[in-house]
């Protein structure tokens, strides 16, 4: 800000674009006592024959929050009088004080009270939980999201910044409407964890209620029939040069033809064909895959199968034991160890780096996929590729099972398959149970119904 130190020799003051007041006190006629902030200026501005009072605060005094640079304040002092414009100002500026002070106490409270600072907590105590989670770099970087995310985050909320119990229904309902269907269950729960917390500073207050979520109408999910899945077994063994289904040791694994360029290479359609059968006997979700280490699974020579202890649950389910129902996991397990390092490593894809190794974060588990759809491609055409990952694996192995033996979804049993699936019993009757028993259902009067020819009599000429 540019000042012009002025005396008694340079004349009128009201000639002057800026005057410091301090620095003209007795040009001024302002007694020593008049005290005021040694910044205060007046000015004239061009539009306007009035001085202007201008005054900048300290930055730890001033309320306001810019990514900007900051602007001073600025009053008319409504006259031409220097004198009578710097006494307008030294009162204006006293009030400005006053009030920069009320404002800053309360933009202080606010900022103990919002969202924003319960969020700090709420992150912290999700870290906490995480601890020891070989998971949990990418669990933070999700939950990050849910707050700083540019496109969905809560931070960039103007209600995000305001007390808590100023946040009111509509702040809410203006905000879920921005959000897909998918990210309005996970942002509510972030907020309800929010006002829970909040709680505790506004007893006695009532939060907001949650605008209605309209959940997408169930619909069967997508899996391999047992002709397409037999297909598709032999389509990789084929793409592997036949080397899939042969007994072959560590060494000669080794040297199977791999391109780190192209990912459609021998060892990793070996690998592939591995990875499907180990997730349809052991019904491992996708994200399993990439963790499967040799030490998980536990040989059982007298029953001959291998027991698979999943050290890394889904989230913090309990850790379970899962036993394959079906003929041949063993020998397949067998073959599949033989060609691998014995005692311990990666199951899957055992060549490459997984994140905690410096290599790149699910570079197995989106190898495998890739892989997948190229194989589906070539003998499925018609299958949908939106569908086809690693996740319609294990939605496939719960139905062939349940279809082969349907008294596993009895109320006797349905417990301890869910439980040997690290499942729920009421995830394998809305996800399954109700269409095959459906589609069951509808095939048995089909055979009921006497058939009817559109078709009477063959035409004639």
């Amino acid at each position: 800000m540019k000042t012009e130190k002025l005396n008694v020799k340079d004349g009128n003051l009201s000639d002057k674009k800026w005057i410091n007041i301090a620095d003209h006190r007795q040009e001024l006629q302002l007694g020593k006592k008049v005290s005021f902030p040694i910044n205060l200026c007046i000015r004239k501005r061009s539009n306007s024959p009035f001085f202007y009072g201008v005054w900048m605060p300290d930055e730890d005094e001033d309320f306001r929050v810019t990514n900007t640079k900051r602007r001073p304040f600025e009053v008319s002092t409504k006259t031409t009088d220097p004198r009578q414009a710097s006494l307008y100002a030294i009162t204006w500026v006293k009030e400005k004080q006053i009030e920069l002070a009320e404002k800053s106490i309360e933009a202080s409270t606010v900022k103990t009270k919002c969202l924003e600072h319960y969020w700090d907590q709420f992150f912290e105590s999700k870290q906490a939980a995480w601890d020891g989670r070989k998971s949990r770099t990418k669990l933070i970087r999700d939950e990050k999201l849910k707050w700083h995310s540019d496109r969905y985050g809560i931070a960039k909320e103007e209600f995000s910044k305001i007390s808590a119990d100023k946040i009111s229904r509509q702040h809410l309902v203006d905000y879920f409407a921005t959000l897909s269907d998918g990210m309005k269950s996970q942002q509510k729960t972030v907020l309800k964890g929010l006002f829970q917390l909040a709680e505790n500073d506004f007893i006695g207050h009532t939060f907001p209620t949650f605008p209605t979520i309209t959940k997408p109408q169930a619909k069967q999910v997508q899996h391999f029939e047992l002709d397409q899945w037999e297909i598709l077994l032999n389509t990789v063994n084929e793409l592997s040069r036949n080397i899939a289904r042969t007994d072959i040791p560590y060494e000669a694994y080794m040297e199977l033809e791999t391109n780190p360029f192209n990912r459609q290479n021998q060892r990793n359609w070996v690998d592939l064909y591995d990875a499907l059968y180990v997730n349809y006997f052991w019904f491992l979700r996708s994200q399993d895959t990439q963790r499967l280490r040799i030490e998980w699974f536990k040989e059982d020579k007298k029953n001959k199968e291998f027991i698979c202890r999943n050290e890394e649950p889904k989230s913090d389910r309990r850790i379970e034991n899962t036993i394959s129902l079906m003929d041949g996991s063993y020998d397949f397990l067998k073959r599949l160890l033989n060609r691998r390092q014995p005692h311990k490593g990666w199951l899957i894809m055992p060549n490459t780096k997984r994140e905690s190794e410096g290599g790149q974060e699910n570079k197995v588990r989106d190898d495998l996929n890739f892989l997948l759809k190229k194989a589906v491609q070539k003998c499925l055409p018609e299958f949908d590729m939106k569908e086809c990952d690693f996740t319609t694996i294990r939605h496939t192995t719960f139905r062939h099972h349940l279809e082969a033996d349907p008294s596993l979804g009895d109320a006797t049993r349905i417990q301890g398959f869910a439980n040997n699936g690290l499942t729920s019993p009421d995830m394998l009757r809305k996800t399954y149970i109700k269409y095959i028993s459906r589609e069951s259902d509808l095939r048995k009067s089909k055979k009921k119904i006497k058939p009817q020819f559109a078709l009477i009599k063959r035409a004639s000429f």
